[in-house]
């Protein structure tokens, strides 16, 4: 009999546990969810409390070959190679991945998930624009290699240009394949076009109530997934730091995001800092701080 009671108070009061968190019950993913990736072997970056990766600009002075993800790593997607000299694509492709200059924490997979928050800070810039950039970002994918996955997220790009003071939250089909003709369907050839809309968010410049320049970025489906709900808030207080946009869903991402909606997303969750090529730096170097990831169910 005892047991029997023990057993039914433990379901009630994982009933109430549940009830107890309304939509969006935001997850966190621990620290030890996220697997560091360099694409050249270099150590993870040192980092203090309260953050939990520093994601500074990548040092290495070009990138690699990436055996980490193979071309081949999704079998409903041939990537292809394009010739600029012949005109021609070569493919599919198989063997390791070329990667720009990278540091990325990737976390396990996870399922269920309808929106993306990340307490974050963002430190130094460049000093002047020469056409490559640094793009500091953290995002849901749904493809652990990227390769046309559907994505969605927050993003930093540093070019020495007024913009730098910006965040983008984006939500993105078939990322990674551009030009067309990079990625078709395994089995048909056909094409994946890769479509993204990019949401402008200005960075506050002043200080959250702890005297820190961590905010708290969160965006979440509502309406059935007809809409994306996007806000800034200071992560300790919650209040807000200007009043929260809903967004419709672009057409192309409709049916996505209405299944997100109902069953949640399985995929993964990477903050990254990586570049296309160097930058011209100012005497503090850019670097990303995360303080924490959750993931709203």
């Amino acid at each position: 009999m005892a047991r029997r009671v023990f057993l039914l108070a433990s379901l009630a009061a994982q009933a109430f546990a549940q009830t107890e968190c309304p939509y969006p019950c935001w997850t966190e993913i621990g620290p030890r969810s996220f697997t560091y990736e360099s694409f050249r072997v270099e150590p993870r970056p040192r980092v203090f409390p309260p953050y939990e990766f520093s994601l500074p600009y990548p040092s290495q002075a070009q990138g690699a070959w990436s055996a980490n993800c193979d071309a081949a790593e999704n079998p409903n997607v041939d990537l292809y190679q394009y010739d600029s000299q012949t005109q021609t694509w070569t493919g599919p492709l198989t063997g390791p991945v070329y990667r720009n200059p990278t540091y990325s924490e990737v976390s396990t997979l996870g399922s269920g998930r309808k929106g993306l928050a990340v307490q974050v800070a963002y430190s130094g810039s460049a000093a002047a624009s020469n056409g490559n950039m640094l793009v500091e970002s953290v995002f849901f994918h749904s493809d652990r290699c990227y390769h046309a996955s559907t994505e969605f997220g927050f993003s930093h790009s540093v070019r020495g240009q007024p913009a730098d003071n910006q965040i983008s939250f984006y939500y993105e089909l078939n990322a990674n394949c551009q030009p067309v003709g990079k990625c078709r369907v395994h089995g048909t050839n056909e094409n994946l076009i890769d479509q993204r809309v990019n949401t402008a968010i200005t960075i506050p410049t002043e200080h959250n109530s702890h005297g820190g320049s961590d905010w708290l970025y969160e965006a979440w489906l509502i309406n059935g997934g007809s809409q994306w709900h996007v806000r800034v808030v200071d992560p300790y207080t919650l209040a807000e730091q200007a009043a929260p946009v809903d967004y419709d869903v672009s057409s192309f991402f409709l049916g996505i995001a209405q299944t997100f909606f109902a069953d949640g997303a399985a995929g993964y969750v990477t903050a990254t800092s990586t570049r296309n090529g160097p930058i011209e730096l100012s005497q503090e170097h850019p670097v990303m701080y995360v303080v924490k990831i959750d993931v709203a169910k």
